[in-house]
Order: C-alpha cells, then sequence, then structure tokens
C-alpha cells in the first residue's frame, strides 16, 4: 500500500532536513545541576513493614540493613532522636543496644551528611497503647467531655460520625453513647439519642433525677432549636413537653399546642462547662453574655417572645430554665477568656482563662466561687499572686481532692520553678510537683492520677534532655521514669480523660480530644492508654 503524505507535512519535513544538516554551530552542554552532590550509597533497610520485637533499654536489636559494613567507621544511629550504640555491622544486618532513656521510634542512620531511615523499634514498659479496645476509627471531631453512665460512656463533643457508622437515618452529631468494649449502644432501652447536636457540644452532666444537661455551642437538639444547653432524658433523647401557645389559626385547633424544650433556658455565647445542682439546676460557665427563656404567654408556632438576662459568664439555672438571681449577684463577668472550670467535692465552682479580674475583684488567670456564688477568698488567699500567664486547662481528680493547671504561665503565686504545670491541693494551696525542662515549650494539659502520677501533654519533644513522645506519665515530683516513657509518638490536643481498666483488666486512662496520633498510630480523636502499676 502506498503512503500518501500531505503536501504541507512533506514540506515541513524536507525543511526541517535542511536545518538539521545546514547548521554547522556547535552547541555546548550546561554545567550538571547536579554536580559534586553525594553520591549515593546504597544503603537499604528490608522488611521496613515487618514490625520488630519489642524490646527493652539496653537490650541489643537486630536490623536487616545492607550497605553499611564499608562505612561502619562514619556510621551513627538513633532510635528516637536518642543516640545509640552499634554493636556489630555486617554485609546484611545491624546491632545496636538501645539508650537507658529512650521512647519508642524509628530508627535513623546517619552517614556523614546522608540520612536513612529504619523500621521503628517499639520500647518495652508500664505504658502501652491498648489495641484490642473496640475502637478503630474513632470520633470525625474532637471529643470534650467523657462521661461513664452505668457501665457505658457517653460522649460529647464536635464530631459528626463515629466509625464511620453515620447514614441517611443513623446519626452521630456531637452525642453518642459507647459500651465498655467501645462499640456503639444501639439499645433503645439505653440510647434514644435521634439526631443529636447541632453545632457541637463541650460539657456534660448528670442531675440527680438521672437526667442529663449538656452545653456548647449548638442551636438545635433533636430538630429543637436550643441556644446553648438543654436537658436530655436518662436515653439521651431530648426533655420536651407540650405547651399552648397562641393560636392565629383558630380554624385549626391543633395549633394552640407545640412540642419544646422542657428546659425553657438558652444561652447567647459558648458554653464551656456544666455542672448539676442538688435541687436538678445547673451551674454554666463559659464566654457568654446573655440568658433567655421563651414567653408561652406572648407566643405562637409562628413567632415566638423572649424574655432577656444579661448573665457573664458565669450563671446558675433553675429546673424551670429561669436564672437563680441569688447566685452570683450583680455578676459582672471576667475582663479574659474563659476556658475551662472543674466542681470541687464540696460544690464550688473553679474557673481559669486569660482574665486578671472577675466581678470586678484582681483574679489572675483562676478564681473560684463559693455554692451561692460568691468569690471564695480562702481559695484567693491559698492561690495568692496566681498565674502570670494564661492557663489554659484545668483538671480535677475527686478522690485525691487534687486540681492540675497547663498553660503559657512560667510563674504561679510568685514562685518561678512552676512553669507551665502545677497542681493545687483542693483548697487552692500549692503541691510539691516541679515540672521538668521542656526547653521552653508549651504544654497544654495535665491529669493527677489516682495512683499520684501526673499526665502531661504539650509541644515538648524533650523532656530533661531526652527526645520523648509528646504524652508524659510523670511522678508525684516531675521525674519521669523510663517505664512509664516507653510509648511512641502524640499529636494532637487532649480535653478530657477518665480513669478507667485495659481490655486485659489493668488500670487505663480513656483519653478524648483533637488527636490524630497516638503512640505512634493513627487514632480517631479517642483512644485508651493503659498504664500497669
Amino acid at each position: 500500500m502506498k503512503r500518501v503524505f500531505p503536501i504541507i507535512l512533506q514540506l515541513g519535513i524536507a525543511v526541517g532536513l535542511l536545518t538539521v544538516t545546514g547548521c554547522k554551530t556547535d552547541i555546548g552542554l550546561g554545567e550538571d545541576p547536579y554536580a559534586g552532590g553525594k553520591a549515593p550509597l546504597g544503603v537499604t533497610f528490608e522488611n521496613l513493614n515487618r514490625p520488630l520485637p519489642s524490646a527493652r533499654p539496653n537490650d541489643v536489636v537486630l536490623l536487616s540493613v545492607r550497605g553499611l559494613k564499608d562505612k561502619e567507621a562514619r556510621l551513627e544511629v538513633f532510635v528516637n532522636e536518642e543516640v545509640t550504640q552499634v554493636v556489630a555491622v555486617s554485609d546484611s544486618t545491624l546491632e545496636i543496644r538501645l539508650p537507658q532513656q529512650v521512647s519508642s521510634g524509628a530508627v535513623k542512620v546517619k552517614i556523614d551528611e546522608q540520612i536513612f531511615f529504619g523500621p521503628k523499634v517499639t520500647v518495652e514498659g508500664k505504658a502501652s497503647f491498648d489495641a484490642d479496645y473496640g475502637i478503630k476509627n474513632g470520633f470525625t471531631g474532637s471529643v470534650m467531655e467523657i462521661l461513664n453512665v452505668s457501665g457505658n460512656t457517653w460522649v460529647v463533643g464536635n464530631f459528626t460520625d463515629f466509625e464511620y457508622e453515620a447514614a441517611p437515618k443513623v446519626f452521630r452529631n456531637g452525642i453518642h453513647i459507647i459500651s465498655s468494649t467501645g462499640n456503639s449502644v444501639t439499645d433503645t432501652t439505653i440510647n434514644k439519642i435521634r439526631w443529636g447536636a447541632v453545632g457541637g457540644l463541650s460539657s456534660i452532666t448528670r442531675l440527680p433525677d438521672g437526667r442529663f444537661v449538656v452545653g456548647g455551642t449548638m442551636v438545635s437538639y433533636d430538630k429543637r432549636q436550643v441556644f446553648g444547653l438543654t436537658r436530655l432524658l436518662y436515653r439521651g433523647d431530648l426533655d420536651t413537653v407540650k405547651v399552648e401557645l397562641i393560636n392565629t389559626t383558630p380554624e385549626k385547633p391543633q395549633n394552640a399546642l407545640d412540642t419544646l424544650p422542657a428546659f425553657n433556658a438558652n444561652l447567647y455565647g459558648p458554653v464551656v462547662k456544666v455542672f448539676a445542682t442538688p435541687d436538678t439546676g445547673v451551674i454554666a460557665v463559659g464566654n457568654f453574655s446573655m440568658h433567655s427563656f421563651m414567653n408561652y404567654e406572648y407566643s405562637s408556632r409562628e413567632t415566638r417572645t423572649y424574655t432577656f438576662t444579661r448573665v457573664n459568664n458565669l450563671v446558675k439555672i433553675r429546673a424551670n430554665g429561669r436564672v437563680d438571681s441569688s447566685f452570683s449577684y450583680q455578676n459582672l463577668g471576667s475582663n479574659g477568656f474563659i476556658n475551662d472550670a472543674i466542681q470541687l467535692n464540696d460544690g464550688r465552682i473553679v474557673v481559669i482563662g486569660s482574665f486578671t479580674t472577675f466581678n470586678g475583684t484582681s483574679a489572675n488567670r483562676i478564681v473560684a466561687f463559693n455554692t451561692d456564688g460568691s468569690i471564695s477568698t480562702a481559695f484567693a488567699a491559698n492561690i495568692g499572686q496566681g498565674a502570670n500567664d494564661e492557663i489554659v486547662s484545668m483538671t480535677y481528680n475527686k478522690t485525691l481532692n487534687k486540681i492540675a493547671l497547663a498553660g503559657r504561665f512560667t510563674s504561679f503565686n510568685g514562685q518561678a520553678d512552676k512553669y507551665g504545670v502545677v497542681i493545687l491541693n483542693g483548697d487552692g494551696s500549692v503541691d510539691n510537683f516541679k515540672l521538668g525542662d521542656v526547653h521552653g515549650k508549651i504544654p497544654n494539659f495535665a491529669y493527677i492520677m489516682n495512683n499520684g502520677k501526673v499526665l502531661v501533654t504539650g509541644d515538648f519533644v524533650k523532656y530533661n534532655g531526652v527526645h520523648r513522645s509528646q504524652l508524659l506519665i510523670l511522678e508525684a515530683d516531675g521525674n519521669a521514669l523510663q517505664e512509664y516513657n516507653n510509648i511512641g509518638a502524640f499529636a494532637g490536643w487532649i480535653n478530657t480523660v477518665v480513669e478507667t481498666t485495659s481490655s486485659m483488666g489493668y488500670p487505663a486512662l480513656l483519653i478524648g480530644g483533637s488527636i490524630s496520633m497516638a503512640d505512634g498510630r493513627k487514632v480517631g480523636n479517642i483512644f485508651k492508654l493503659e498504664i500497669r502499676n
């Protein structure tokens, strides 16, 4: 078959040939942009996806790696960035001895200025990730508070899914109930949550009669309009009541009634914490400034009338939703942000944040309120000058009556050695705990456990000169024992901790927050950490 090229194409080829053959000028090549670079060293780690056997400090670990034998004199090895002794090198293996102080982490080999990363070394110790706990994917957003109720766990936060279970008729919005094994509770005799909260929840408390109050930034619950907080029945469904309103359509008598939240109260601004009162009311703390209730007498289905009352940061609300005006009378509020609050065993409320005054009284980032809402002068006397900078989080151990503070402060009550973390007794007096050297970084969470040890997290990468996870288990004096600080990388921010037991029956912490990694494993904002005694 004869091939026919278009005339234009033939002319183009001819011109091209003339151009190529007619050009006599030599064009030199430019300089090699990679000239002078380091020659590849041929170092290869093998079986990177195969987990190594766990080891203890001072153990010898055998690694499969090629290309090191002729470079032994220039070889430096690290485990989790800690210098590690080289024991032996062959054509295909490397033996290293783990340091006495080391946390789980990757092997790093350095030859001159070239670096090669190897497998993770799991360091044995008394702290471990509970891999047998049922939660695998977790929540899609922050976990803000965890509450244990009759063997189950109630979780509130800013999530919209759990374990990817959400579907057109399955909702996981802001509140969920999970079992002790980490699975969703779907038994309707226990869980009747329907659509949940829109807008997010930050706190949950259980009332003396078994009902719950939740608070946060929500704008609806179970498709009913609520602002800031509301009350739930004992299975998590909204506590509602039928109310007679103005009927603007008399021809439709049914419009004279409407189903509304039984807890007739709204708060405008973020609710940080809610606390139950003995009379089934609630104390709310947060960055709100206004309370309202719906005036049924002047409301219809179409138009609702509200009565507003100014409240600042702290309010006690009765069971009927009205403000208890006898609590914290003439409350001026704080001159800064509220970050957290706890309720002591004696009923007093402690509040922390960035403020320096509360209700017109000097209060450097921390203040306590008596059960009548007045500022506790006894607590104020014990904390003295308070913190010299923001306190970002606070936790309370009811068993030990101990408060843990964490934040940006570098001194507390004038004591310069109280950097970043302070433990207080229930009366506000300062405990002897002293945080070690975090190399100028900022702790953001602390919790004192029933056994006296202190959990601390922050943006630090070293503690007292040793590379550690950003999650520490410290002794009562601030010392970091190797056996409790063996876990790998942690990434995130803790909001809540509950003491529980692990899948093996050992003491453990159920930890929630904005967390993406724990012990080098991907997590969905919640995980369980076993801590053996």
